[in-house]
């Protein structure tokens, strides 16, 4: 019996396990938005100056998230990840969630 065949390496013209598919690249000027939080994803944001400071002040505020998440935890073990669960379960919760920041995206500048 002979064995399975390997995907190719390096350049050439074969396409892979991808068979053709390319997604969109990110550069250090931009990024590529994702469909679990973007409504219209996949699109291109371009990150200029003023991109990246709401970016910081997004950053700064995950972090705080991140925190009082882990704080939770630790306080309220036995209760704490079935209230998670039973706030991020409902689709309608996770629809809003996701409209909300396709809304924030939008004021962004889009790359073609």
């Amino acid at each position: 019996m002979a064995p399975p065949p390997s995907p190719q390496t390096g350049g050439g013209d074969a396409q892979g396990w991808r068979f053709g598919f390319q997604p969109r690249k990110a550069t250090p000027d931009s990024f590529v938005t994702r469909s679990w939080f973007d409504a219209r994803a996949p699109r291109t944001i371009k990150l200029n100056y003023t991109a990246h400071s709401r970016l910081a002040g997004l950053r700064f505020g995950g972090a705080v998230l991140i925190a009082l998440l882990v704080t939770g935890s630790f306080l309220f073990w036995p209760w704490f990840p079935f209230l998670l669960a039973a706030v991020l379960t409902p689709q309608r919760t996770r629809k809003a969630l996701r409209e909300a920041s396709t809304r924030w995206l939008d004021g962004f500048d889009q790359a073609d």
